[in-house]
């Protein structure tokens, strides 16, 4: 009698953890499916109004034996205006506002303007629309553009890996992958990888969800002395 009422706890506690086993080891159909994790951030991300995080990007060439970092800032309002910059003082800006995309040099004083309802459908439309791939605002349309090739999880973040579904767009950047804290289904980071071999990584921190982002932002005021091209009207 003493003797079964001594390994009774140590018996129940064996079946906990091997229940608990069990559960790890249930086929993802019985789980939370990588589809549905994806589903919920892209969800959460139909909520946001607007962004603003600061980033340190890093790029790694495959002809440097260090990768570059420069740091930055983005905002974004929706649904589709959005700003980057790299440097401090910035170097180098993007900025779209609707279908109108500036690429802008402050220390040059140069830029180059994309309407985007102009340019036609290929690599360079495919190339445009990766600035704004961490926005999404449309499950539909980001399940449209990218296939979702695997998440790993773990207690903090999910690891989203996707690949875009035109053939044009995979020319360029073959992969993508997608840092999101399971805690509040923030972005924290994104990593684009080119057929080139060379990657570029954004690290986000010190993010801001739904801030009262100023609208001069997204319209910058370049006077005279700026010479502002439109590569999509040249022959």
């Amino acid at each position: 009698m003493k003797f079964e009422q001594t390994h009774r706890p140590r018996t129940s506690a064996l079946s906990i953890l091997a229940l608990g086993l069990t559960l790890l080891l249930l086929p993802s159909s019985q789980a939370q499916t990588d589809q549905e994790f994806l589903g919920q951030w892209l969800t959460a991300q139909e909520h946001l109004t607007s962004w603003s995080a600061e980033l340190v990007q890093t790029r790694h060439l495959p002809s440097l034996t260090r990768p570059l970092t420069a740091p930055g800032r983005v905002w974004f309002t929706a649904p589709d205006r959005f700003r980057w910059e790299l440097g401090q003082p910035a170097q180098s800006i993007a900025v779209r506002s609707g279908n109108d995309l500036l690429l802008l040099s402050p220390r040059l004083k140069r830029g180059e303007r994309y309407p985007l309802g102009r340019v036609e459908a290929g690599p360079m439309k495919n190339a445009l629309a990766l600035l704004d791939t961490g926005f999404p605002r449309d499950a539909a349309e980001f399940r449209k553009r990218f296939e979702l090739l695997s998440v790993n999880r773990t207690n903090a973040l999910l690891e989203f890996r996707v690949r875009p579904r035109a053939a044009s767009a995979r020319n360029l950047m073959p992969g993508l992958t997608l840092w999101v804290a399971t805690n509040s289904w923030n972005l924290t980071a994104t990593e684009l990888q080119f057929t080139d071999g060379s990657r570029m990584r954004n690290d986000f921190t010190n993010a801001l969800n739904n801030p009262r982002n100023d609208p001069a932002l997204f319209t910058p005021l370049l006077d005279a002395t700026w010479k502002i091209s439109e590569p999509s009207r040249q022959p």
